[in-house]
């Protein structure tokens, strides 16, 4: 991070639930999931007829408490439902079920990202899309010269939630999504800490990318268990797999940390590296390579 954030207005909307909650609406089922750890809590969307098309007319969605089938709170500018073409909803839940952030992504690019808050008898909705948004966006038109909002053609978002209850953002924006562009697009990155129980950024930095920076910013972000998980080692080499990755988060690392720490980084590789070589066996060196890639990913949040 580079500097403090400025402060910025941030929308907040508290609306009383509890005993005013009202009955689960028809045509509307709990999507797939958004539900709090303690499966108490989820996104409750408009489902669909034979047809395709939404049941009602309105694709309003709601926070619903699942287990007394009622609906506490209408989520803000929320425009939504079930197989949606191009249109994505998405929850990562606090470990407690006390709060989420909840995305609205389109084809490429993000909707809207908020931070819903339980709060006794009330639902704390907070806005925190439209200044990742916007500084991505300034970014972007510092690039291309431009002096109105240049629309982003792809973005991509990464979140960590800490029990301190502070939100930590990471977010990645192109102009050229599809890669169709033989130069390659515009890139940006942003990086945010939100305290959402100030309801103020702690710090934020936007910055360009080059091509391959953008290109490796998704491996870097991404949990390395989670990208395991949906990787088959059936038809390619785990550790040429694993050399790979760890090269994109090294060069991430790069960008995002200062040169003087950075220096620092550089030389623990080096001395890595030569304790990974000495390793006889393919099984050991697999481990010392999945720990060094966590290591990495840490230094970027």
């Amino acid at each position: 991070m580079k500097s403090p954030a400025k402060a910025v207005p941030i929308l907040v909307i508290a609306i009383v639930a509890g005993a005013a909650a009202a009955e689960w609406p028809k045509g509307y089922v709990a999507y797939q999931n958004t539900e709090s750890p303690d499966g108490q809590y989820g996104i409750i969307v408009p489902t669909v007829d034979e047809s395709g098309e939404p049941t009602e007319g309105e694709q309003v969605n709601y926070l619903a408490n699942l287990k007394t089938h009622q609906v506490l709170d209408k989520i803000a500018g929320s425009d939504f439902y079930e197989h949606q073409n191009h249109a994505g909803l998405s929850t990562i839940w606090a470990d407690d079920s006390s709060w989420c952030v909840v995305e609205y992504d389109g084809r490429f690019a993000f909707f809207s990202i908020s931070i819903l808050e339980l709060k006794g008898s009330r639902v704390i909705q907070t806005d925190i899309g439209q200044e990742i948004d916007g500084q991505l966006t300034n970014v972007i038109n510092k690039q291309t010269h431009q002096t109105e909002k240049h629309g982003m053609g792809g973005s991509d978002t990464t979140f960590r939630l800490g029990d301190d209850r502070k939100l930590r953002v990471r977010a990645t924006a192109t102009t050229d999504p599809k890669q169709r562009t033989e130069n390659g697009g515009y890139y940006a990155l942003f990086q945010g800490t939100f305290d959402v129980r100030t309801k103020k950024w702690l710090a934020t930095d936007a910055r360009p990318l080059k091509r391959d920076q953008f290109d490796a910013s998704s491996t870097a972000f991404t949990d390395l268990d989670t990208q395991l998980e949906h990787t088959s080692f059936e038809t390619q080499d785990k550790t040429q797999w694993l050399d790979e990755r760890m090269n994109e988060v090294y060069n991430v690392v790069r960008v995002v940390l200062p040169p003087n720490r950075f220096a620092k980084i550089k030389q623990e590789q080096m001395e890595w590296l030569k304790k990974r070589d000495a390793v006889g066996s393919v099984e050991e060196k697999h481990k010392l390579m999945e720990a060094r890639i966590r290591a990495l990913q840490d230094l970027l949040w």
